[in-house]
């Protein structure tokens, strides 16, 4: 995956490309942009870049180097992620350690910090002492898609890469290989980012999506015993991420059956494998009612995002939209 090979964020790409050409490079860049549209790819394809022989400045996306960056394999890559929903001192204090040791095979060392905005304090100033005053050889690419809980600070001290969401013709080319029949789901689902796209064809979290929508198309207000089922089918991973994932999935439905509702129409369905179940649940529920669940989703993911009690959270959400009106 070299620059040539980034789909959808020209902007991002020709910043990067043009600072090479003329040697301005700085010791850290911040990568901001929604989820999985293509930022940590952009940040292997500028390691390649810094260190491709073939390529220089570029990336020839095919040389030895070049596979050991995208395969994070290169002893002068370091990658980080949060271990579990924070970064640890530990790590931070590890990065401190690392940076000092020069490279072994390049001019760079090169620190990709992915989702750098889950560093508490601690870590978050630890971490900035590095970016204050680096060693000449270290580069810095700090990947955040909620930079408003990164320090001012560690903002300022960065050059800030900005990414967006892709539009429809990119996100055909990306799913191109995709069979007909999910492709038009898949796209619809990706919101713009490849990342939820391909998360949805995984097939274990397809299959998850088909179950749970099932679970919608089935759920009545006069069976409580329903909404503690669907609640224990979601808790069932633990996973926060994976759990809001599936909200999402119940944003989609609220949005197909009020779609419906208005227009009969399958054009405007987006999960259209699931349409004889939206139009017959369509009936159930007024406008204004489709509309207040959907609201009350957004509220209960937020709550969720914020630490809210999960279970609690859910079994309220349920017991408020499972009501029909």
């Amino acid at each position: 995956m070299a620059f040539k090979d980034i789909i959808g964020q020209k902007q991002a790409v020709e910043t990067l490309r043009r600072t090479l050409r003329e040697g301005k490079i700085f010791h850290t860049y911040l990568f901001v942009g929604p989820e999985g549209v293509g930022k940590k790819l952009t940040a292997l394809s500028l390691a390649q870049a810094l260190n491709c022989s073939v390529l220089p400045k570029e990336g020839c996306g095919e040389c030895l180097i070049c596979k050991e960056i995208k395969n994070m394999t290169f002893p002068d890559l370091l990658y980080y992620e949060p271990e579990g929903m924070w970064f640890k001192i530990q790590q931070v204090r590890e990065i401190k350690k690392e940076i000092y040791w020069k490279p072994l095979q390049s001019k760079w060392k090169i620190i990709i910090l992915d989702s750098a905005h889950q560093l508490r304090n601690e870590a978050a100033n630890a971490l900035l002492k590095s970016l204050e005053e680096p060693p000449p050889y270290t580069i810095f690419i700090l990947i955040a898609w909620r930079p408003e809980m990164l320090l001012p600070t560690i903002i300022s001290r960065s050059q800030v890469i900005n990414f967006n969401y892709l539009n429809e013709e990119e996100l055909k080319i990306i799913f191109k290989d995709v069979p007909s029949d999910k492709k038009e789901i898949i796209i619809s689902l990706s919101q713009g980012s490849p990342g939820k796209g391909y998360f949805w064809l995984e097939e274990e979290n397809w299959k998850k999506r088909e179950e749970f929508l099932k679970e919608l198309s089935l759920l009545k207000k006069e069976n409580i015993g329903q909404i503690f089922d669907l609640v224990e089918f979601l808790v069932e991973d633990k996973k926060v991420e994976y759990i809001l994932s599936l909200l999402e999935i119940l944003l989609f439905w609220w949005r197909d059956l009020f779609f419906w509702k208005i227009y009969e129409k399958e054009e405007y369905i987006t999960q259209k494998d699931f349409i004889r179940e939206i139009t017959r649940k369509s009936q159930e529920f007024s406008l204004d009612k489709i509309i207040k669940n959907f609201k009350e989703t957004q509220y209960a993911m937020k709550s969720i995002r914020n630490n809210a009690n999960l279970l609690l959270t859910l079994e309220t959400l349920f017991f408020k939209v499972g009501v029909s009106v």
